[in-house]
């Protein structure tokens, strides 16, 4: 099978290594091809580069996400970063946002050295699609061209850093002359599957996609409709073609946790992150059931899973409770 975790930053994080728990739960450990977009990219890369589920659930839990950027701006770019990402930087992408990613590139290549064998991720520069894998760079043009930018592949830290480059929010990431930004802007959208056919040749194959979706701080449905009509004014019939999204990919496992988080809360406590982590275990069980890749015995302790967190969560008095009894829950079952 495949895996293609989407966008969401903090709630793509860890609603991504919660369904990541559940795969694992359901037997499913050797993937064809794994990778994601921006928030997504990191539990992916960390899956590929050989950490079990149980290491990655650790990290996406113990790291303080917050020290991983560094601000550089005030209370005003703070407002202007939220008021216009979705809207106005989507469009004009400027070039420095309200927080540098060097420490996230740092970081992951501390923990993966060298390119994983299976990942890949994706960027865009401009209108054109950008996609890192361990045999290079490759570029897909609006035109349907596609042009090696290289062969040998990026430093892994860098893709990340790039993939994860939401315009006005984080900085964008020199590549080659080129400012790449968030993966999650290409013609894919926020969870690429139609990448991950076009590029890896993922179609027999089933894939299960993890998409968190929408969240409180995404724009209004006004808003939405203005970018589309602004988009289209802009570049005319050289609009790209929607790509391939989940929700209607024929064979896709569709995994849609709700993380209680918004996508670039920074700063959480463990409560609110082991809640996001067990958003998308649940969710993920759920989808496997549907698919019939979850059954009998394993789907029964893995429901039990679930609602033994759903009684954690109504009966903890403080949020260091709740962490405590979530991780001796998840220990129990070798998944913490």
């Amino acid at each position: 099978m495949n895996l293609v975790c989407g966008a969401g930053g903090s709630r793509a994080i860890l609603g991504s290594s919660g369904a990541i728990l559940a795969c694992h739960f359901a037997g499913i450990s050797d993937w064809r091809t794994v990778g994601g977009a921006s928030g997504g990219s990191i539990p992916t890369v960390l899956l590929a580069a050989g950490y079990t589920p149980k290491d990655i659930a650790h990290y996406c839990i113990d790291i303080d996400y917050s020290a991983l950027l560094t601000r550089h701006g005030g209370i005003m770019k703070v407002v202007s970063a939220y008021f216009f990402k979705d809207t106005f930087y989507r469009l004009a992408r400027p070039k420095h946002g309200l927080f540098g990613s060097e420490k996230i590139g740092e970081f992951i290549d501390a923990l993966v050295p060298e390119w994983p064998e299976k990942f890949w991720t994706v960027a865009v520069c401009g209108s054109s699609q950008i996609v890192f894998t361990k045999d290079g760079v490759t570029e897909y043009c609006l035109d349907g061209t596609r042009r090696v930018i290289s062969k040998k592949p990026a430093p892994v830290g860098l893709a990340i850093r790039a993939t994860s480059a939401i315009p006005g929010v984080i900085d964008a990431v020199p590549y080659r002359g080129c400012y790449l930004f968030d993966g999650a802007l290409s013609i894919d959208g926020r969870t690429p599957i139609g990448l991950a056919k076009r590029h890896h040749g993922a179609v027999a194959e089933r894939t299960v996609a993890v998409d968190v979706g929408e969240n409180p701080e995404s724009q209004t449905w006004l808003g939405r409709v203005f970018f589309a009509l602004f988009w289209r004014f802009i570049c005319g019939n050289h609009c790209p073609a929607e790509g391939e999204y989940p929700i209607r990919s024929e064979g896709t496992v569709l995994v849609k946790p709700q993380p209680p988080i918004r996508a670039l809360q920074f700063k959480l406590r463990a409560d609110e992150k082991c809640a996001a982590l067990m958003s998308g275990f649940s969710a993920g069980v759920l989808a496997l059931e549907k698919a019939g890749v979850l059954t009998d015995a394993r789907l029964a302790e893995a429901k039990a899973i679930v609602d033994a967190f759903t009684e954690i969560q109504k009966t903890s008095v403080t949020p260091e409770e709740l962490v405590a009894r979530t991780e001796k829950l998840l220990g129990s079952q070798g998944l913490y």
